[in-house]
């Protein structure tokens, strides 16, 4: 037995109740408002949905497309590559490649190709944090053997490394996913007419007052990314090997 040094349970139990409060209440009100603003939500709404699931799915697929092979590099500039992308915020990025691109093209023909490259980009950092732990534990596990069968290349991934990460890639998945579904930052700089995400979507009818519509589309957004995150962390732990 170890003898705490740091608080008693009591006090862990304030804190505890003090943060789950603090997420839980603005979270209720969402859920809350929501539910009364259902009658009163555009059409508008739906496709905006449908485009960011869709930018989600794109954005988690390029983000483990980086993410895998920065984490099987396990080098120190591999991991600073990695995590590059915690210096800048999607706003900035965003800003940046619209006034490159700009000139040589209609920023709002790019608007959800950018946004799942951008959203993809700045996920890279919780990827690889979750990924590069994995991955050095299947090296020191499996590299021997695999080395000693002469596997390599493609069939040393599929076959020994990929079926032991699937949690990890799963939940990393996940973020990635959530994390786009909520992104308003970039597709506010290029969306055009009929391009809008949901977030830019539940933005633009706060801007017009109608606050329930818009808690209704809140309502939605954290509804959907919280079942993507599930399908995407339940689909890396079922199957997966140790």
């Amino acid at each position: 037995r170890v003898e705490r040094w740091d608080g008693s349970r009591v006090l862990d139990g304030v804190w505890i109740a003090a943060a789950a409060l603090f997420l839980v209440l603005p979270l209720s009100a969402v859920v809350i408002g929501g539910l009364w603003g259902f009658a009163d939500l555009p059409a508008n709404v739906w496709p905006a949905l449908g485009r960011s699931v869709a930018v989600a799915f794109a954005s988690a697929a390029l983000c483990i497309a980086l993410a895998l092979p920065i984490a099987l590099r396990a080098g120190p500039l591999a991991t600073l590559a990695g995590l590059l992308p915690l210096s800048v915020s999607a706003l900035v990025v965003g800003t940046g490649l619209f006034i490159l691109l700009r000139s040589v093209v209609p920023p709002g023909s790019l608007a959800l190709p950018v946004t799942a490259l951008v959203n993809a980009l700045l996920a890279l950092p919780f990827a690889v944090r979750l990924i590069a732990p994995a991955a050095a534990e299947v090296e020191a596990g499996f590299g021997r053997l695999a080395q000693g069968l002469g596997l390599a290349g493609l069939a040393r991934l599929r076959i020994v490394t990929l079926p032991r990460l699937r949690a990890p890639l799963g939940l990393a998945t996940g973020i990635a996913a959530a994390l786009s579904m909520g992104d308003l930052g970039v597709i506010a700089l290029f969306a055009g007419p009929g391009q809008e995400t949901l977030p830019l979507a539940m933005y633009r009818l706060m801007g017009s007052y109608r606050t329930d519509a818009a808690a209704a589309a809140g309502l939605i957004l954290i509804g959907s990314a919280l079942l993507l995150f599930w399908i995407f962390d339940q689909g890396g732990r079922r199957g997966s090997e140790v």
